[in-house]
């Protein structure tokens, strides 16, 4: 015969795990909640009258090149997404609306970078503190550390490997109260564009990672300009 005491304690414990789970699941909701994407810096690609507006094309092209930079708030991180190139007044107002945020440079966490092409990376060392994230790797002092595809950064953040524009290229996921934002070079400018990437490393692989990010994606962050809905999720 069982004593009835026996049948109780796997019961509470039980209990106790659900309730510990549950606390748990709603702990990591609350995170999610808390994220908040603020877009600093509206990016652009603009061209210049009489010079080749594609890179490369011509040993003498130019264009005018700004990339979005975004800061990223969490309960566990403060990261900015793609520090790259501005004009001067632009990169003045962009330290300006961190500090509006509370933020300094110093404080920052972690820079994000969606790929390795320069417009994105002028200034990444003005975060002295900052553990630098790609599509393959953290970097911090001396310490390279890989990550797998889709890895955790922190809580409802987490960095998708988007190939395509280059091979290198990452999207950035933040959960938000708002929604999902994905931080993306698979477009570089609102609305979808351009539509054929001229710089596509691999169309196809292009076309595979658009796909990816349409599914996951509320807004979208593209490289160069504001922030947009994604009113093709299927």
């Amino acid at each position: 015969m069982i004593h009835p005491s026996h049948r109780i304690a796997p019961i509470f414990l039980l209990v106790t795990f659900v309730v510990a789970l549950s606390s748990g699941c709603a702990t990591a909701r609350r995170s999610v909640e808390s994220n908040q994407v603020h877009v600093l810096h509206e990016g652009y690609v603009r061209p210049i009258e009489g010079r080749e507006f594609v890179p490369g094309a011509t040993p003498d092209g130019a264009r005018e090149v700004g990339s979005t930079i975004t800061l990223v708030l969490g309960p566990e991180i403060v990261l900015v997404a793609d520090p790259g190139m501005t004009t001067g007044p632009a990169w003045a107002s962009t330290l300006a609306k961190m500090r509006d945020l509370g933020v300094r440079p110093r404080d920052v966490t972690h820079v994000f970078i969606s790929h390795h092409h320069p417009d994105h990376i002028t200034r990444l060392g003005v975060f002295p503190n900052a553990k630098i994230v790609d599509h393959w790797g953290y970097y911090e002092e001396d310490i390279w550390s890989d990550h797998p595809d889709e890895a955790e950064v922190a809580p409802g953040i987490r960095v998708f490997r988007t190939p395509g524009h280059t091979h290198e290229d990452a999207t950035l996921v933040i959960e938000t109260s708002d929604g999902v934002y994905a931080l993306t070079h698979v477009w570089w400018m609102p609305g979808y564009e351009p539509a054929q990437d001229p710089l596509a490393e691999d169309p196809a692989e292009l076309e595979v990672s658009r796909k990816k990010i349409l599914e996951i994606a509320d807004w979208i962050v593209p490289g160069h300009g504001p922030a947009y809905r994604n009113t093709r999720k299927p």
